[in-house]
């Protein structure tokens, strides 16, 4: 998919064209424990969520794994590695997207789908080392 590849290759402007201006994006991952992985709706809305990603996280590693049509959207798979800015911690995860187009270019519909679990606890793990830092 297109998207992916803008996104792994840091092309964030170009990745955020793509998506229609009243997007509905819904992550699996409690938004307010994981602020940087949270469900939006709009453009602009997205946007304030990726951007706060990657003020947060280095993308060091994003690799399409397999893309899977179906009848009304198309299910892909990603291998993504995520460094961590504040503490150096690596998030290393695999994620499943089923996206919905308008003629085949622009995205109205994107879910993002992780182990749950997995991602809210580095999330507190990265908040133990941050707290702990703080009062050192």
């Amino acid at each position: 998919m297109r998207a992916h590849e803008l996104w792994g290759t840091g092309r964030f402007d170009d990745f955020m064209q793509m998506m229609h201006e009243d997007i509905l994006y819904i992550v699996n991952v409690d938004g307010q424990q994981v602020p940087y992985a949270m469900s939006a709706v709009g453009r602009e809305d997205l946007r304030d969520r990726f951007e706060l990603l990657l003020r947060t996280f280095n993308v060091t590693h994003f690799e399409l794994l397999g893309v899977y049509p179906e009848p009304e959207h198309i299910t892909s798979l990603v291998h993504g590695i995520y460094h961590h800015k504040a503490t150096g911690e690596i998030l290393d995860i695999k994620v499943r997207f089923r996206a919905w187009f308008i003629h085949d270019k622009i995205i109205t519909r994107l879910e993002e789908i992780h182990d749950a679990r997995y991602i809210e606890a580095f999330e507190r793990f990265v908040f133990f080392i941050e707290s702990a830092a703080r009062i050192d």
